[in-house]
């Protein structure tokens, strides 16, 4: 509703301006100064309702139960939170400088699908700050098609930890920050929700922000918003290297651009 409301009083500001120079130019008044300042204040005001009309939504708190259809982004089997109460974060609500930017990588898409490799980095004002990436023995086959895409294949993740010891450790390292993910809401946390009920380790209380979501409310004009096209957008790089701490810092630089839009 709040949205429309910010569309409605950009689009009268807008039109107002319009009429007050139409109405300085075809009656001229003596106070001249005192058009333009008012012609000048509509179009400040049509500008700012817009910026807020095209915002993203603000902080809210919801089950992930009750998560919103998948984007089109996402995968039609990708899985859904049914654990854990998960918290949606907007780009500007206080957590643009310090955060963690977390990626997965899985031995498919399916709800069967078990995590391979763990990343995260941790950025402060800005700036990476720190980095974590481990392997993780799925105990399953790797399938030849994401060897072929990550790289990662059963010899490499021999004597690996298994999920459940890798899991606290990753926690440890993301803190009390905010989790940034590229498609995060719809396959990053329901995968490790899924597996940490799978092992019993357990899933905090997260705080997320999704660069998917973002970049769609910001970048409209982009066919796609896939992680590959957004750092080609942006210039970062020609192509992503399916490695999660890779992926992770990626992740981060596109959210600091999508910052400054």
């Amino acid at each position: 509703m709040k949205k429309l409301i910010y569309l409605v009083l950009s689009v009268l500001c807008a039109i107002s301006g319009i009429y007050g120079i139409y109405d300085t130019i075809a009656t001229p008044q003596d106070d001249l100064a005192t058009s333009i300042m008012t012609v000048l204040l509509f179009a400040f005001l049509a500008w700012f309702f817009w910026h807020l009309f095209l915002k993203p939504e603000p902080r809210h708190k919801h089950q992930a139960a009750n998560a919103p259809e998948s984007s089109p982004e996402a995968t039609s089997d990708a899985p859904t939170v049914e654990t854990a109460p998960i918290t949606h974060a907007d780009a500007n609500d206080g957590v643009e400088d310090d955060y963690v930017a977390i990626d997965i990588e899985t031995t498919g898409l399916d709800r069967s699908a078990r995590i391979i490799e763990l990343g995260a980095v941790k950025i402060r004002h800005g700036r990476k700050v720190a980095s974590y990436s481990q392997l993780i023995n799925p105990q399953i086959p790797i399938p030849a098609r994401v060897t072929q895409i990550t790289g990662i294949a059963d010899r490499d993740v021999k004597g690996k930890p298994t999920i459940d010891k890798a899991l606290p450790k990753f926690y440890a390292f993301c803190g009390q920050d905010t989790w940034i993910g590229h498609n995060i809401r719809r396959f990053d946390l329901p995968v490790i929700a899924r597996e940490a009920e799978r092992v019993g380790a357990g899933m905090p209380d997260v705080s997320f922000c999704d660069t998917l979501g973002i970049s769609q409310t910001l970048l409209p004009q982009l066919d796609r918003h896939r992680l590959i096209d957004l750092i080609r957008y942006f210039g970062i790089a020609k192509t992503e290297r399916h490695r999660a701490a890779d992926d992770a810092a990626q992740t981060a630089q596109i959210f600091e651009c999508l910052k400054r839009i």
